[in-house]
């Protein structure tokens, strides 16, 4: 049952927010859990929602509280369709969740001193269009971004069952098949892990300073980021699986980094995987370079932990709230472990 997944989570992080006001979203799928994570740490919530593509701010708010009708005790949850300064003005914690992105002066100004923002993510991955960091710095907010490799938050091990999904809707297999990563951040080692142990074998491309982080059966370095010389016995790799950051620069290109006839002229049958990073895909498509998704949005992953499923977006929501209550207590580890970087 859903709901006893999100208090063992409360309970592993030790999430205590009795007294305490969050404001967050309220939002369809997976990350439906976030309002009810808060309020079962004793919160007091004020859920935004508002009509999507994915739904209806009506049908957002039934799917939520489907989710906690069972639970025996009252949860103190106000879902709201409006963003008034009197609810800002409220908040202890601010959530940069979708909805209310951005978090800039026109929300903020709103908001008491003592307000605190925790990232759900980790402070590499920072995004401009988020937040207006000058405003923030301006009224001395405190933010923190989540360490997502601490072992109660731990979402970095389903990068590779991402990977995996994303293989399966390109409509490829990895049994008895060759990938190539190419990488130049956090995420490879935790995707080669996984594909390691599951296709024939997996060539690495990415900064030299990371070599030593890739190890297990069937992983092989095959090149240093951003140079691209494929070995002649990776030339018919099934696929390229490619996340590099920043996530909104172009990578692969005509004029990019890396360049498309490269890629053209090293495989057989190249396959652009777009796990992260942009690519100019109008090249790709010039070129008769084939890639997957067709659409990613500018600075997006290809693959969200949510396709997996709720698992990783429970432990990365709670951790960030984890994070949230951490900023206001100004204790910043959890099992001896920091949960957070000051932002």
């Amino acid at each position: 049952m859903l709901i006893n997944k999100l208090l063992n989570r409360v309970e592993s992080l030790n999430l205590n927010l009795s007294g305490r006001v969050v404001l967050t979203e309220a939002a369809t799928g997976p990350y439906v859990v976030t309002p009810i994570l808060a309020a079962l740490a004793g919160a007091k919530v004020f859920a935004y929602c508002k009509s999507s593509r994915y739904g209806t701010a009506a049908q957002v708010i039934e799917k939520t509280r489907n989710v906690y009708r069972s639970y025996r005790r009252p949860l103190d949850i106000n879902f709201i369709e409006e963003l008034t300064p009197e609810v800002i003005a409220k908040a202890d914690i601010i959530t940069n969740s979708g909805h209310l992105r951005p978090l800039n002066k026109e929300k903020l100004q709103h908001a008491k001193d003592s307000v605190v923002i925790p990232l759900m993510y980790e402070a590499w991955e920072w995004r401009d269009e988020d937040m207006d960091i000058d405003y923030v710095r301006e009224r001395r907010f405190k933010m923190g971004a989540t360490n997502e490799r601490h072992c109660e938050i731990d979402v970095f091990n389903y990068l590779g069952d991402m990977a995996v999904k994303q293989i399966f809707d390109a409509g490829l297999c990895l049994y008895k098949n060759k990938f190539i990563l190419i990488c130049n951040n956090d995420f490879g080692p935790y995707i080669a892990k996984v594909l390691g142990r599951m296709c024939k074998r997996i060539g690495i491309i990415d900064l030299v300073e990371n070599k030593e982080k890739y190890s297990g059966e069937n992983v092989e370095w095959i090149g240093n980021f951003p140079e691209v010389a494929i070995p002649e016995h990776f030339r018919d790799a099934e696929a390229v699986i490619f996340t590099a950051y920043p996530f909104d620069k172009t990578w692969i290109g005509e004029d990019a980094v890396i360049k498309v006839n490269t890629l053209k002229s090293n495989l057989d049958h190249p396959l652009i995987l777009r796990y992260a990073g942009d690519v100019d895909t109008e090249a790709l498509i010039e070129k008769g370079v084939r890639y997957f998704p067709e659409f990613v949005a500018s600075g997006h992953m290809g693959v969200l932990p949510s396709a997996i499923g709720f698992d990783p977006i429970i432990r990365l929501q709670a951790g960030g709230l984890k994070v949230g209550e951490a900023l206001l207590s100004g204790n910043y580890n959890h099992l001896d472990t920091p949960l957070l970087d000051l932002v």
